[in-house]
């Protein structure tokens, strides 16, 4: 069988288990689903998982929420200013409140609440002006709530998510030797979508400043190549 979406893995996993798809398709869902947390906590920092957008900040706002999807940054700049934003933890980031009202482009950020279902993210100084900034960040991978939905993963590994709710299915039913022998499908294959991912070249890096550009202390970057003649 094709696997293209959320249906066609349900419909596999009702074959390989010999059962009828719309008489459980809340238990293969909440099997899918379990299976895309374990892989996001697998691989979080995949580059399938990668992500960015521009946020304009107002004049006099330091505090801003971020998406919910939201997971970890990789970095904020303020590509106007050509500026590369730096992260405090909030305590070093709180020893500024004295100046919490101090005004200009922001140079340094926080996090806060992260893992809640609204982080936040703040500025010092709070902007001076309306300012667009670039962040470039790790999102969640997001759960599916109809099979009509396609899993954030690469295609190749939605064998990924047949294969959990297989386990799955065989453990209900106390077949638990058979289950183990899926569960350790599972476990090589999501190893080596690890490992795949880990060797994965995603092309090369965009310039979002030039302080960014300079920073770099590595000189097989074909971008900066082209500027030194190497």
């Amino acid at each position: 069988m094709f696997i293209s979406s959320s249906g066609t893995i349900a419909e596999e996993i009702a074959r390989r288990l010999n059962e009828v798809s719309a008489d459980n398709e809340d238990a293969y869902k909440g099997w899918i689903n379990l299976g895309l947390r374990d892989i996001g906590n697998t691989v979080p920092n995949a580059p399938f998982l990668q992500t960015s957008a521009d946020v304009t900040l107002s004049s006099g706002t330091r505090i801003y929420n971020l998406s919910a999807t939201f997971s970890k940054m990789n970095s904020v700049t303020l590509p106007a200013a050509d500026i590369t934003l730096t992260y405090l933890e909030p305590e070093q980031f709180d020893i500024l409140q004295p100046s919490a009202t101090e005004g200009g482009n922001p140079t340094i950020y926080t996090l806060r609440g992260i893992g809640n279902p609204l982080p936040t993210i703040e500025y010092y100084p709070q902007p001076g002006s309306a300012v667009t900034m670039h962040f470039n960040f790790q999102k969640v991978l997001t759960t599916i709530s109809a099979f009509s939905a396609i899993p954030e993963l690469p295609e190749r590994y939605f064998e990924l998510l047949v294969l959990y709710g297989e386990s799955r299915g065989l453990r209900r039913r106390g077949l638990r030797g058979d289950a183990a022998q899926v569960e350790q499908e599972y476990e090589v294959l999501k190893e080596k979508m690890r490992q795949d991912l880990l060797s994965q070249t995603t092309g090369m890096s965009r310039i979002k400043n030039g302080r960014e550009f300079a920073g770099r202390n590595y000189y097989s970057d074909p971008i900066r190549n082209i500027f030194n003649n190497d």
